[in-house]
């Protein structure tokens, strides 16, 4: 592996890892232990929409960024690698249907990595809240 691929790994890595730290930290209390199937989807599609995104824009390949989401995910979630697998399965198929929350956080990570002041980065990290907000809604 080249130094410059191991280092935008690991940009992306700590770029991710502080954008969804800051946008569930935001969040309602209680979300790690939320049981509805509908939340921790789209918990889970937002952040594999986020490090997609950002793998992408590194120019990284699909390995690296499975391995970084593998990474990421888990550790934002308190996951184990075999629990992290699983939902990391699914996700390809489901941003090929196009499911809402990964694109939500494909789009927040950028946005957020755009702004200029904090003010604005803590108004797209807030997006994820705002996803939870619609599912409670529907």
């Amino acid at each position: 592996m080249h130094k410059n691929s191991e280092e935008n790994i690991e940009a992306v890595t700590k770029m991710t890892l502080l954008f969804l730290a800051e946008a569930i930290g935001l969040c309602p209390a209680g979300l790690e232990g939320s049981t509805n199937r509908d939340v921790v989807f789209a918990v889970l599609g937002f952040q594999y929409g986020a490090v997609q995104s950002a793998a992408y824009i590194a120019g990284l390949g699909k390995d690296a960024s499975a391995g970084i989401a593998k990474e990421v995910m888990g550790r934002i979630n308190g996951m184990d690698e075999k629990s992290v697998s699983k939902f990391l399965a699914l996700m390809p198929t489901l941003a090929e249907k196009e499911y809402p929350p990964i694109a939500m956080g494909g789009k927040a990570i950028i946005d957020f990595y755009n702004s200029a002041t904090d003010g604005e980065k803590l108004t797209k990290a807030c997006s994820l809240r705002e996803l939870l907000r619609q599912i409670d809604e529907a």
